[in-house]
């Protein structure tokens, strides 16, 4: 509202001027002459947070995606790859038996990879980062379940802050939570009027210049705005709410699962007995003992926790495959046996990492499976590959020949293979 006098320019400019300067809430029933010009622009009365609306959604957005960031950085330097995992467990295409027998062995090969450099970490106790070692926390057996609990703290805090902010904001000094305030407002009839919250009609004062002297006025102006604002923050402050308590609940449900031994060993087990592998008991004491290998040895908690997640984004049927599928990994490496993607042919140069012994004894071994399949000519390296492993086999091939006829001739159920040296001379 202005005074008669003002021409059409004023009111323009009076228009753009209370917009962008700050306002103040005067009471209907008050005279705005009897309020001191100290007493205007006070915290209770004063309103400057409606130009800045847009703004303040767009920063909190901001922070609820920040944190979204770091968890997606320091995942990727774990080795596990879990967003990669997860979404090949929800790929659409798994409805089909191959491509869903073909992901889980996918998924299986990786997984044992992963953990399997992890498990050699921390066997060896190698050190990557020797200035800052604080970086090797991420080759660790729990580092990625401590980056997602580290994640859920964060956006935990980013709640409470964003509490915070929305009061010092609003300036709403007269609640402590604001959308409280409000509901108990609606329940005692308390308009805009009285309580002076996001008002519909404010008071401006601005100066006027003119050829002898500086003339100040106080307008009053429309805040519509404000009805949209109104809701906003009633809306961001309930959904906040929701947010919180979900969160807290999250928090504590993951923290309890990922730390108390218990229920991984409980998680696998159950999955274990809903899959098609009948050689596991989860009553026997020795199924309970390799269950406990499996978790504490093998998974560790950053193999439960992918599980897990594969468990809630893919579903128990395609969770319980692969479980199945790293549980028989497993007992391949327990029981010394040929990993299922690496022939016989490559064992003895997969050796050089271990001892003599142990390279004679895995060697030795691989004859006499050879022996017996009845394939020895097929497992023999070409002469083309002039490379270590050709010369390396074929060294230990003639090392254990008389090893061989002796070992072999002690199995009463071995084949005869007529195109071994070793079975040729254990037959004359």
């Amino acid at each position: 509202m202005f005074p008669s006098k003002f021409p059409g320019s004023w009111e323009q400019y009076a228009e753009h001027y209370c917009w962008s300067q700050d306002t103040y809430f005067v009471e209907p029933d008050k005279h705005v002459e009897l309020i001191t010009d100290t007493k205007r622009y006070t915290a209770e009365r004063a309103l400057s947070y409606y130009q800045w609306v847009p703004f303040l959604l767009i920063l909190q957005a901001a922070f609820f995606r920040a944190p979204s960031f770091i968890w997606q950085y320091f995942s990727n330097h774990s080795g596990l790859r879990i967003h990669e995992v997860v979404a090949k467990a929800e790929d659409s295409s798994n409805l089909e038996e191959e491509v869903r027998t073909k992901n889980i062995q996918i998924l299986t090969e990786h997984l044992t990879n992963a953990l399997r450099f992890k498990r050699r970490l921390m066997k060896k106790r190698v050190v990557v980062h020797k200035t800052c070692t604080c970086l090797n926390y991420q080759y660790s057996a729990g580092f990625m379940t401590t980056i997602y609990i580290f994640t859920k703290l964060v956006y935990l805090l980013n709640v409470v802050v964003q509490f915070y902010f929305i009061n010092v904001f609003l300036k709403t000094d007269r609640y402590q939570w604001h959308g409280f305030g409000v509901i108990y407002d609606m329940l005692n009839g308390v308009q805009w009027e009285q309580s002076g919250m996001f008002p519909r009609a404010v008071v401006c004062d601005f100066e006027v210049r003119q050829v002898a002297n500086i003339q100040k006025y106080s307008v009053q102006c429309v805040l519509v705005v404000n009805i949209f604002n109104e809701k906003i923050a009633f809306f961001c402050w309930f959904w906040y709410l929701i947010i919180l308590v979900g969160m807290i609940f999250s928090l504590i449900n993951w923290f309890i699962l990922m730390t108390l031994p218990c229920f991984s060993r409980w998680f696998i087990s159950q999955h274990l007995e809903l899959s098609n592998y009948e050689a596991f008991n989860p009553n026997s004491q020795r199924s309970k003992k390799d269950v406990r290998k499996f978790v504490h040895n093998y998974l560790h908690r950053d193999g439960i926790f992918v599980l897990r997640m594969v468990s809630s984004h893919a579903g128990v049927l395609f969770a319980t495959d692969l479980v199945e599928a790293l549980w028989k990994e497993y007992y391949r490496i327990e029981n010394n046996t040929l990993p299922p993607s690496t022939s016989p042919k490559l064992s003895t140069a997969s050796g050089l990492k271990g001892s003599n012994g142990d390279l004679r004894k895995r060697t030795k071994q691989s004859l006499l499976d050879i022996l017996e399949s009845g394939s020895y000519e097929g497992h023999l390296l070409p002469k083309k590959d002039s490379g270590i492993r050709y010369i390396f086999f074929n060294y230990f091939i003639r090392m254990q020949s008389d090893e061989c006829e002796h070992e072999v001739g002690k199995r009463p159920s071995s084949p005869i293979v007529k195109k071994n040296s070793c079975r040729e001379t254990d037959m004359k």
